[in-house]
């Protein structure tokens, strides 16, 4: 429970109460079964007040649905929690280190076995990193016994049970619905526009173009864009991301690598307070090598997010709403 986010949290709860009530009423009559409101109040008063409020809103939100609607609402949380921990497919949108690493540990015929079962372009990729030479389900000769049905059963839960698919996120928006290659260009587009903002704070030319002449053409040219759209940027958003950019700045690193560490950090903020499936499920997309990275950093932002003062806290959520905007931005036309 500790890995989902409340709101997920209060629809389980409300969906077992559901199924609980019908099950001792021994009828699937919905007007033979108290409401929702009431069996919160019977069921869950020992929550504390806070939870308690929100999954008495909730409860009478669902109560006034119509009947189709609920019954249809109530089965899908049923089915979520039937294969809650049993994923039933590989996510299409995984990057293909995270399956390397992962077949990495098993035997040679495991892999195989694996390999022969995802799509053809995606097993020839892999098998290059794993230095198999393998051939589709349509090319191999079939030269082995057969494999017993409950084996390859057994196996395809084991090799799932490492990845998460977008069905196990409660309610995905647009930053979770991105593919890996549309992530990675999402937050190159935050580390330009940050730095765009950053840039609004130098106030002479000459100092702006030394700065920008450390950037190849096509970076110079959007960072540009950026700062002629962010006129009306305020200053604390341009004190805030001069610190950032300052911070991130290094010598050792090339621009690029630059621009990628500062999109990174601005995205880990709206993760802080997203669920650990969220997480996960964007950890996934990123190659192996940066996701103990991105987890950190995540980490980090949760813990200024909580000690952070009301009216910090206040900015924190704005800037993560402006985020998810910028992402439904992107999603539609490929840029900010």
């Amino acid at each position: 429970m500790n890995t989902i986010s409340q709101a997920e949290k209060i629809d389980l709860l409300l969906t077992l109460a559901l199924a609980f009530d019908k099950k001792f009423e021994g009828s699937n009559n919905s007007e033979n079964v108290q409401n929702l409101r009431e069996s919160v109040e019977n069921s869950f008063d020992a929550m504390n007040r806070e939870d308690l409020v929100a999954l008495k809103l909730r409860a009478e939100f669902i109560d006034n649905l119509p009947f189709e609607n609920r019954e249809l609402w109530q089965s899908v949380w049923l089915d979520k929690l039937r294969r809650r921990g049993r994923a039933i497919r590989l996510d299409e949108n995984i990057n293909p280190s995270h399956i390397v690493k992962v077949l990495s540990r098993e035997p040679k015929s495991i892999q195989n076995l694996i390999l022969r079962n995802l799509p053809a372009d995606l097993s020839r990729r892999i098998s290059l990193y794993l230095d198999l030479s393998f051939e589709s389900n349509e090319n191999a000769v079939q030269t082995d016994l057969p494999i017993n049905e409950e084996i390859i059963a057994l196996v395809r839960h084991k090799f799932l049970a490492n990845f998460i698919a977008l069905e196990d996120i409660y309610e995905p928006d647009d930053l979770d619905m991105f593919s890996f290659d549309e992530l990675e260009k999402f937050i190159r587009q935050l580390g330009l526009r940050e730095i765009a903002v950053a840039c609004r704070g130098i106030n002479s030319k000459e100092t702006l173009a030394a700065f920008l002449n450390r950037f190849d053409e096509n970076d110079t040219r959007e960072i540009a864009h950026f700062i002629t759209e962010l006129d009306k940027i305020r200053p604390f958003w341009v004190a805030q991301a001069d610190a950032l950019v300052r911070k991130s700045w290094s010598a050792d690193l090339a621009p690029e690598k630059v621009i990628k560490k500062i999109g990174i950090k601005i995205l880990a903020i709206v993760f802080a307070v997203r669920d650990q499936t969220r997480r996960r499920y964007l950890a996934q997309k990123l190659s192996i090598r940066e996701v103990k990275n991105w987890h950190r950093l995540v980490n980090l932002s949760e813990k200024k997010y909580h000690s952070a003062t009301v009216e910090d806290r206040v900015r924190l959520d704005k800037r993560c709403r402006i985020i998810e905007r910028l992402a439904i931005k992107f999603k539609q036309f490929g840029k900010l």
